[in-house]
């Protein structure tokens, strides 16, 4: 993909463009949780038939992420950001003007294809378009609307319900017609000139990778996690899952333009980043549990439960521009280093004293500066310094996958913690958990490049 010279003003109004798709994309990730019991009730649906809701958004998005930003490296970001909020807008019409719970399923499948390409194909514009000491300041925008918009969308939700739960999706209709016109209007137009050969074996393998990895996990039961990983439900499932990695691997190995460019994990950088979006999944399915564990320790109902995520939402506001600009000049080990270590002693924080009101505020705010440095900008800024030009699209939609699958592991592997212990004591084990991934996270921070190391990859990829 071209590099492109844009002036100050341009470059600002296209990071309002893709802050305002991510924010719209990722909000929908966390609004689907105060949603589910309307949509239970409207649909007379069980609790896991209405999960399958949140699970087929995650496959399909897990798919669309390789699929969109391959496409982007190679069409152009324009036409597949346009594409991609051009679904979004159709599942989300699906879903809220649905006359029975198919075309829900339906409607989350299309709302995934397109949200797993909107940040991908937003960070690797940044890489296309920025100079260099602006990259890092335009990636922490785009990621405190993320980690705002991802932890802020229970809150969305519960404000709209009254209206009815269609409005949690009908609001994306007026908002992608706005991003629509806003695209056309002012993303430039630019295409690779090299011709891609389409993986369909690496996408139809990739796809069944990840209805099996989601399905066998959506089928644990909490309760009674360890039998349940050996029932017909769950193992066969991961079991074949676990199968098709080496066969995914040896497809991709031989494919002219493999979906997912595997031979970048052979990069340790990449391969480092990946170690540490996956800890941040299971540490983001810890953390929604705050309200839950709040509900518990502190006797608040489940609004004042839910206004307790306030500290982290506006710690991860503050923190992620404010970290994306001092990462221009500093780099992203020291940042990730002073990050993962405060969020983990947030985490155990807040698992020791969770009935203390300060202490949680406190604990609060390091969890949300600790979360925005291990999945915003400090992590995409690594993957965006080591991609090549033509595969800048496809190294950030890495960092989408294993996000999701992270927190898929995660939700399964936090449900049997909390299940396995009577009640508040199993959320206070799953936070110590969590703050053992986040110590393990910590560790791997030491392995990455220093600054100067940074600038001089950055200036032989361009």
């Amino acid at each position: 993909m071209q590099s492109i010279t844009l002036n100050a003003k341009t470059r600002n109004l296209i990071l309002a463009l893709f802050t305002m798709g991510a924010f719209m994309g990722s909000l929908d990730t966390g609004i689907i949780g105060p949603v589910l019991p309307s949509i239970e009730m409207a649909y007379n649906l069980t609790t896991r038939q209405s999960s399958w809701i949140f699970t087929l958004f995650i496959i399909s998005f897990m798919i669309g992420s390789p699929i969109m930003a391959k496409f982007s490296d190679f069409y152009g970001r324009k036409k597949i950001f346009i594409l991609d909020v051009i679904l979004f807008a159709i599942g989300s019409s699906l879903i809220a003007f649905s006359p029975n719970i198919e075309f829900i399923f339906l409607g989350r499948i299309v709302q995934g294809l397109g949200c797993g390409g909107l940040f991908p194909v937003a960070g690797a514009f940044i890489g296309d378009s920025f100079p260099l000491n602006e990259r890092g300041k335009a990636l922490g925008i785009l990621g405190s609307v993320f980690g705002i918009s991802a932890l802020g969308g229970p809150l969305v939700g519960a404000a709209l319900i009254p209206f009815g739960w269609n409005w949690c999706f009908t609001i994306n209709i007026p908002i992608s017609i706005f991003l629509l016109l806003f695209a056309l209007y002012i993303l430039p137009d630019t295409e690779n000139q090299r011709k891609l050969k389409i993986d369909y074996l690496g996408i139809a393998i990739l796809s069944i990778l990840s209805i099996f990895l989601a399905y066998g996990l959506n089928q644990i039961d909490s309760s009674d996690f360890i039998n349940s990983l050996t029932s017909l439900n769950v193992a066969p499932f991961l079991i074949a899952f676990i199968i098709l990695i080496p066969i995914f691997v040896k497809v991709e190995k031989r494919a002219q333009e493999s979906i997912v460019p595997l031979h970048m994990l052979k990069n340790k950088e990449i391969s480092i980043a990946c170690i540490e979006t996956l800890c941040y999944g299971i540490i983001y399915s810890s953390a929604i549990f705050i309200p839950s564990l709040v509900i518990l320790s502190m006797g608040l109902n489940d609004q004042l439960a839910s206004l307790m995520l306030i500290p982290i939402l506006g710690a991860n506001a503050v923190a992620a521009p404010v970290l994306g600009k001092i990462l221009d000049s500093t780099g992203s080990r020291k940042i990730m280093m002073i990050g993962t270590l405060m969020l983990t002693v947030g985490l155990i924080a807040v698992a020791v004293y969770p009935n203390n009101f300060i202490f949680f505020i406190i604990a609060g705010c390091l969890i949300g500066v600790g979360l925005v440095t291990i999945i915003g900008a400090p992590l995409r800024y690594i993957v965006l310094i080591e991609a090549k030009p033509h595969e800048r699209g496809a190294g950030q939609a890495i960092v989408n996958m294993l996000s999701s699958a992270g927190q898929l592991i995660g939700g399964a592997l936090i449900g049997g913690v909390i299940a396995s212990f009577s009640g508040i004591l199993g959320y206070k084990a799953s936070l110590i958990l969590a703050a053992i991934v986040g110590f393990i996270a910590f560790l791997f921070t030491f392995k990455l490049k220093s600054r100067d190391e940074q600038l001089e990859t950055m200036k032989s990829n361009q």
